[in-house]
């Protein structure tokens, strides 16, 4: 089962995510902050986080430190409005796999989980 955490400060956004990744048969985990995505990498294991930059409490980049200490082998990709090559730098230093740029297209967000998640054994069925 494809399962993925994702995380933003915007409901709206969260739903929106969610649909898309339904439609491509992966379960999304949705959370509203980095401390409740921080409670759920503990009780379960995700193939792929997805958070947003800008949200209060941690944000993007902390969470995903944090995140990859408690669990390792889960890849992230972050998405912001406010894109930079700082952005991309720190992401990059802590190992964050892809920052996306919002908005994005749907088929945008798809292809980067494939590209970022795509060697997996279970991923790599949809592949032909």
């Amino acid at each position: 089962m494809k399962e993925i955490l994702v995380v933003d400060d915007d409901k709206e956004m969260l739903a929106l995510v969610k649909r898309i990744l339904k439609r491509d048969g992966i379960v999304a985990h949705c959370v509203e902050s980095g401390e409740a995505a921080l409670e759920q990498i503990k009780e379960k294991t995700f193939s792929l986080m997805i958070t947003d930059f800008n949200m209060p409490g941690l944000d993007g980049l902390e969470l995903s430190r944090k995140g990859m200490a408690i669990a390792p082998l889960m890849p992230v990709i972050m998405n912001t409005g406010g894109i930079s090559a700082k952005i991309i730098r720190e992401a990059k230093e802590i190992g964050i796999a892809k920052v996306l740029a919002k908005p994005y297209l749907a088929e945008e967000l798809l292809e980067t989980i494939r590209n970022v998640v795509g060697k997996r054994s279970e991923w790599s069925s949809s592949a032909g």
